[in-house]
């Protein structure tokens, strides 16, 4: 252990505008933060003690502040990391100049830098995985220095202003392969931590940990940035994902593991993954999509999957009507959407799922005759989530370039008019953003998605009493029953 650098590796809670601390569903470990500990300390094992893992939520926001300043005020080089999505980035900024204002140096990365990076205080950010800026960092030489992969270094002339250069695209060629090992040092978790699940991925209040084998996705959605920040999808070994649970498991007191990649179903190794977590005897949950869960190998995928202790996954279904399903770009229809369903019920794994509206020729009848569609489907539950014009998505491209007109009648000529901004699009979910729709404002697509999640809190509940009274029985010989029971509750 060396004082000429310590490194705060700063996990700060995620609190959307309007929410405090705790009251958002899960709290997890940043993955992408344990990364690059792994691979400081695999760089330069003289790193190891130097660097620190912190949970805001854990310890609280001025806690979380006074504990960095305490664990970096004796190193010569005080060195903060944090990641952050759009909807946080204005947590992330006052937490890295309150640590400035320390004499610390500051990286920051994540999706919105990634596509973002001059909006940020930071002394550097770092564009897609931070994994090679790591390797090239360390052993610390003494100074930032230039010309680190991926990074792009704030300047400030001798008259306070500011200006940008090094790296002008994201790095997004690391694969699993090439992932530091472990890949996630879960060693620096503290042990006082409570992790908990979001209600979708709750087992019983089991305590959660997450982990991941792949990156990207397949699926190459509309509406999502998985590509943009993580490149082309890419699948890890599974040696390598056994060695990483092991380390998991010997380092924290997991009760529940829950997978992370966008979909683990579609690994070509899946079912020896699924051998794996049979062995450890773990309840877990995960990601996935209809695609692989369709036919006689869908219907073998889910059995396997309940049999290695599968107990919930969270289905990208995003929508039950065909057109929609073009317009968001899923690669599904809706027949297979329901198939997907009916396997993982038919196998006894519960089925979580999520919606989308807001699209733009939603109007209340479409979404009202699909909200009934979607509630004739064994859910165990259904988030309803307004579509956002996420940095680096198709939907954002296409409204840069004028293929697609947001709803709030503003001129958007480049990616910063996409930026979170109350004042002009109001701070209503999605907040600060404007909306796609043109037959329904925001203020009438929020009133609807309220509308929605009561009835989906009405009709689920009858739902989820029957699926258990009835494990085992095909769901079409009792669906006409239960649809009438919750009619009549309607």
């Amino acid at each position: 252990m060396s004082d000429d650098i310590r490194v705060a590796l700063v996990n700060q809670a995620f609190v959307p505008p309007g929410m405090v601390i705790g009251e958002t569903g899960a709290h997890l470990p940043s993955l992408g933060l344990l990364m690059l500990a792994s691979a400081i300390e695999e760089a330069d094992a003289g790193m190891k003690g130097s660097v620190a893992y912190f949970d805001e939520e854990h310890l609280g926001i001025d806690g979380c502040k006074q504990a960095v300043i305490d664990w970096l005020g004796p190193a010569k080089t005080g060195l903060v990391m944090l990641t952050t999505y759009t909807m946080t980035h204005h947590r992330q900024e006052m937490f890295i100049r309150a640590m400035q204002a320390h004499g610390f140096l500051c990286l920051a990365g994540g999706p919105h830098v990634t596509m973002h990076p001059n909006e940020s205080s930071a002394d550097a950010v770092v564009l897609g995985e931070g994994v090679s800026a790591m390797r090239s960092l360390f052993p610390w030489p003494g100074f930032l220095p230039r010309g680190v992969p991926g990074m792009r270094y704030k300047e400030v002339d001798r008259l306070g202003n500011e200006s940008w250069t090094g790296a002008e695209r994201p790095l997004r060629q690391l694969l699993p392969s090439m992932w530091p090992s472990p890949s996630f040092a879960y060693h620096l978790v503290p042990s006082g931590i409570v992790h908990r699940a979001s209600r979708k991925r709750d087992l019983g209040g089991r305590a959660p940990m997450s982990i991941v084998l792949s990156k990207g996705c397949p699926s190459a959605c509309h509406f999502c940035t998985s590509g943009a920040q993580n490149g082309p999808w890419a699948v890890g070994h599974v040696e390598r994902f056994q060695m990483d649970l092991e380390h998991l498991l010997k380092h924290t007191k997991a009760e529940a593991i829950e997978f992370h990649d966008d979909d683990l179903f579609s690994h070509p190794d899946v079912e020896k993954v699924f051998d794996v977590m049979k062995n450890t005897g773990l309840p877990w949950t995960c990601y996935t999509r209809a695609n692989p869960l369709q036919g006689d190998s869908g219907r073998r995928l889910a059995r396997l999957a309940r049999e290695a202790g599968c107990k919930r996954v969270f289905l990208g279904l995003e929508s039950m009507n065909n057109d929609r399903l073009e317009m968001l770009g899923k690669k599904a229809n809706a027949c297979m959407n329901r198939e997907a369903v009916l396997n993982l019920h038919h196998a006894d794994v519960e089925v979580s799922a999520a919606w989308i509206i807001g699209l733009p020729e939603d109007t209340p009848a479409i979404l009202e005759e699909e909200l009934t569609t979607f509630l004739g489907l064994p859910l165990y539950c259904l988030d309803v989530n307004i579509l956002n014009i996420n940095p680096g998505s198709v939907f954002s491209k296409k409204v840069i370039t004028g293929r697609m007109q947001p709803s709030c009648g503003s001129e958007i000529e480049s990616a910063e008019d996409l930026l979170p901004d109350p004042e002009r699009y109001g701070d209503q979910e999605p907040w600060g953003q404007p909306t796609l729709c043109a037959h329904m404002s925001k203020v009438e697509l929020n009133t609807f998605a309220e509308h929605a999640r009561r009835r989906i809190n009405r009709e689920l509940l009858p739902m989820n009493n029957k699926l258990r009274q009835h494990k085992g029985v095909p769901f079409d010989d009792f669906r006409s029953a239960l649809l009438e029971e919750i009619s009549e509750r309607r």
